[in-house]
């Protein structure tokens, strides 16, 4: 890691990502003191603070919550570049713990409000926080045991890491890109205050017309879907829409103009079929990547164990396995038969998510965590929907930070950083956003009250309704049958069925300014290519205004008693 190392030598150079030229002009660290200090750990938590919180509104309120990543890598380079002396290793471990308060604060948005739509007013805040945390100790964990090798022996590509690293490379804070996040922050910011603190602009716009014969079209003021549909694409974006428009241009009208149903049976058929395709998208992700993994992976277990490192770890990994099992029924978080499937379930699916995260940079986190609620009810009877709720929320903040870590992991990789210290920062992050998560849910639920959580609500939090339903029954079997298929055969075919899922249960005012970003990345594109990682930046920043600037509003009216 050091000045004198052969450049030639270089990981980034041997794998053709940065060039001899390139790494000269980069700055490293030369000791290992240089990659973590007292600053880098303060940096990572309280940008993990400041993620988990926007995080978590922007999951709720948009179902979606794209990768943190370069964000995160930006705002860390242009803070200590700002206070000096640094290196890319450091910026590299800086960035890893703000990263893990997004995905921990996707983990509660995704399963916690489907307590809220079965109708229960007591939350069970400490029971959150106490699973929260023991799924994030058990997930940095399992990444020391199999990063060599899924890094090294597997060689995934981790397209999101490596996305991270080029950003890294270019060490432009200092200029356009640094100016170009923050100038979309502030738009963002500025439309959602005169929408929802000044109420200067309406947040829809809906047409009266058309929806008295059913047909709910209309589009929604929001940055955020704006810069999400941007982020991801035309193709997902496509895909998307074409969701929105099977649902809400011809279900829904055909059903009740034609058929004769009411719109509450057309909006639960649809609703039900959303969700059976976001499912069968997630199973079939899961089965392709199972058998590439299968193909590639030849006595895996031998070569994690091979290392005296490796062995200790695994010793501790037992320990903690046990102490968490003995943890979670004392502190009333699940009793002790599924907190053995919970570890258990862990394993299997932090696997899954390192392999699905490093082959499709999709992490599928809230569905591993019904695949397992679905194993522990078919085995044990009884299963209060608390507990059912708890168990889905800790094999999803776990797969969610595991797929973060291998991310950063592949970034580190790449610039030769300390797998430890990234380790360290994510899992400090991870606790300081269990924390913060729990502390803003609980700020979203006085402000907006238990019924603002659900299909067309404020938060349409739609991985939390297809986790309530999971629990509590299914509101149109035949549509989420039907979806569950579909989705599965798409999913092998190709198709990214589970954005296509989305699309059918989201409202449509969300779809259309998420088609807009969509887009205007394709004319970006092809029109100004030279323009299109800033554009990426610019949807970053629209994504991250809305998410923060919504919880600044949530937070005065909450010490306003409103």
């Amino acid at each position: 890691m050091g000045a004198d190392d052969s450049i030639s030598e270089r990981t980034a150079v041997k794998e053709g990502l940065a060039t001899p030229e390139e790494i000269q002009k980069m700055t490293f660290a030369k000791t290992p003191k240089e990659v973590l200090r007292i600053r880098t750990i303060i940096i990572a938590g309280a940008g993990s603070a400041l993620l988990t919180a926007s995080s978590l509104y922007i999951a709720l309120r948009m179902g979606a919550l794209p990768w943190p990543s370069i964000f995160a890598a930006l705002i860390s380079m242009a803070i200590l570049k700002a206070l000096g002396n640094t290196n890319l290793n450091e910026i590299n471990v800086a960035h890893t713990g703000m990263t893990a308060g997004a995905l921990l604060a996707g983990g509660l948005a995704f399963t916690i409000p489907a307590l809220w739509m079965m109708g229960y007013h007591e939350t069970p805040y400490l029971q959150i926080l106490v699973g929260a945390v023991v799924a994030v100790l058990i997930a940095c964990l399992i990444v020391l045991l199999i990063r060599d090798y899924m890094i090294i022996r597997l060689k995934l590509p981790y397209p999101i890491g490596t996305a991270t690293f080029l950003t890294l490379k270019t060490g432009d804070v200092g200029g356009k890109k640094f100016y170009t996040l923050i100038t979309w922050i502030l738009i963002a910011g500025v439309i959602v205050a005169l929408r929802d603190l000044l109420g200067v602009i309406p947040a829809t716009i809906v047409f009266g017309g058309l929806v008295m014969h059913n047909i709910l079209l209309g589009i929604g003021i929001f940055p955020m879907a704006t810069g999400i549909g941007y982020i991801i694409g035309l193709l997902y974006m496509g895909t998307w829409f074409i969701g929105a428009i099977l649902s809400y241009l011809i279900i829904i009208p055909i059903s009740t103009n034609v058929l004769g149903y009411s719109l509450d049976s057309a909006l639960a058929f649809t609703r039900s079929l959303g969700i059976g395709l976001i499912i069968g998208g997630g199973i079939a992700i899961i089965i392709k990547s199972l058998i590439d993994y299968l193909k590639r992976a030849k006595i895996s277990f031998v070569f994690i164990a091979k290392s005296s490192e490796n062995r200790g770890v695994l010793r501790l990994l037992f320990i903690t396995s046990v102490i968490i099992i003995l943890i979670l029924p004392l502190f009333n978080v699940m009793n002790i038969y599924l907190a053995i499937i919970a570890i258990l379930g862990v394993m299997v699916t932090s696997i899954m998510a390192a392999t699905l995260t490093g082959q499709t940079g999709i992490d599928p986190m809230e569905i591993l965590g019904i695949l397992i609620l679905l194993f522990a009810m078919a085995i044990i009877k009884g299963i209060s929907p608390v507990e059912a709720v708890l168990l889905v929320m800790f094999i999803a903040i776990a797969a969610g930070i595991v797929g973060d870590v291998f991310n950063d992991l592949r970034a580190g990789y790449l610039l030769e950083t300390p797998v430890r210290k990234q380790v360290f920062s994510e899992l400090i992050g991870g606790l300081v956003g269990a924390v913060v998560g729990l502390l803003t849910l609980y700020m979203l639920v006085s402000v907006y009250g238990l019924g603002a959580f659900g299909p067309d609500k404020f938060f349409v939090a739609p991985q939390a309704y297809a986790v309530s339903i999971m629990i509590k029954g299914i509101p149109n079997l035949t549509g989420f049958l039907s979806g569950v298929i579909i989705g599965l055969v798409l999913g092998l075919l190709g198709v990214p069925a589970m954005t296509l899922g989305i699309g059918v249960y989201l409202p449509m005012i969300i779809s259309v300014p998420a088609l807009i970003g969509g887009l205007a990345r394709v004319y970006i594109d092809k029109r100004h290519p030279k323009y299109s990682e800033y554009g990426i930046i610019a949807g970053s920043g629209l994504l991250g205004g809305e998410g923060i600037t919504g919880v600044i509003i949530s937070l005065i009216y909450f010490i306003m008693g409103r």
